[in-house]
């Protein structure tokens, strides 16, 4: 029986070996950890999704062209609005830590976060991530 501690292993083992392969810059390695119904989205203005191995394949080794010195490194970071449980948690695991101020201000005197956002915009932001809405 499988249980969700062999789970949480095995993804975290997988996106060590993914990471250690781009770090290599080895696309057999990276290319050999996708399937053959793959799909890249490149998150810039006017990118085509690359469909299919071979497109992601293609897609990538332009990266590693363009990116010589790409590397990826493992980090957590953890969201809350707490400081005596999401920001003590979070420090306690080794994690980056950033509260939200959106719905509760925790304005307790235990030790902040690492970062303090006020919005979910903000955290977007701040993390350089665009988030859409799916459309169906």
């Amino acid at each position: 029986m499988t249980t969700a501690t062999d789970s949480t292993t095995a993804i975290r083992l997988l996106a060590g070996r993914y990471g250690e392969a781009w770090n290599r810059q080895d696309l057999d390695a990276i290319m050999d950890l996708h399937t053959d119904d793959s799909v890249f989205v490149a998150h810039a203005a006017g990118s085509v999704p690359a469909e299919g191995k071979e497109a992601v394949r293609e897609a990538f080794a332009g990266y590693i062209a363009l990116l010589p010195d790409i590397n990826f490194a493992e980090r957590a970071l953890h969201v809350g609005d707490l400081r005596r449980t999401d920001v003590a948690g979070a420090r306690g695991l080794g994690m980056t830590s950033v509260r939200i101020t959106a719905c509760h201000d925790d304005r307790s005197e235990l030790p902040d976060a690492d970062r303090v956002v006020a919005s979910h915009a903000e955290l977007q932001r701040w993390l350089g991530v665009e988030v859409r809405a799916e459309r169906g």
